[in-house]
């Protein structure tokens, strides 16, 4: 058996069943072909038997919220962030997002992470380039006159 591999309910009660019928724990393991220790642990642990907790991410949306979600996208043909405004839905927009592409509805919706820089912020960009970095106007305006469509290369 591998090692992470975790017991069902089954064979934690035939654990328990052959150790009230007297067998010793080397016996259970070689019955079982588990480990010694696995054994040692559910016959000295006090709580009712529960998997370790796994690491990664948890499957935090509830039913109720997932078939909300879907139905928004699918016939209403809302966009991720009105989805997440809509009231009884308390959900981030990256889980609203990942669960419309899940379920295979509005592939073609991109999520922007960032809004496009107006005219005016790229102006004061710019201008706050020309009076504090070294390289002076030559290498800026080279730099942005050759692609006019993106203002936002020049990343300060």
């Amino acid at each position: 058996m591998p090692k992470s591999s975790q017991l069902s309910n089954e064979e934690v009660s035939k654990i328990l069943h052959l150790k009230l019928l007297g067998k010793i724990v080397k016996e259970i393991s070689k019955l079982l072909n588990r480990s010694k220790s696995m054994i040692y642990r559910i016959l000295t642990r006090k709580t009712p038997y529960e998997p370790k907790p796994r690491s990664g991410r948890l499957g935090v949306i509830d039913i109720r919220s997932d078939t909300r979600v879907q139905r928004m996208a699918s016939s209403q043909k809302m966009s991720v962030c009105e989805i997440t405004r809509a009231p009884r839905l308390q959900i981030s927009k990256s889980a609203v997002h990942r669960r419309i592409i899940e379920s295979g509805y509005m592939i073609h919706s991109k999520m922007y992470r960032r809004l496009p820089l107006s005219k005016l912020h790229i102006r004061k960009r710019l201008q706050w380039a020309r009076t504090h970095m070294s390289y002076g106007d030559k290498w800026i305006e080279q730099n942005t006159t050759s692609c006019p469509c993106d203002y936002n290369l020049l990343v300060i």
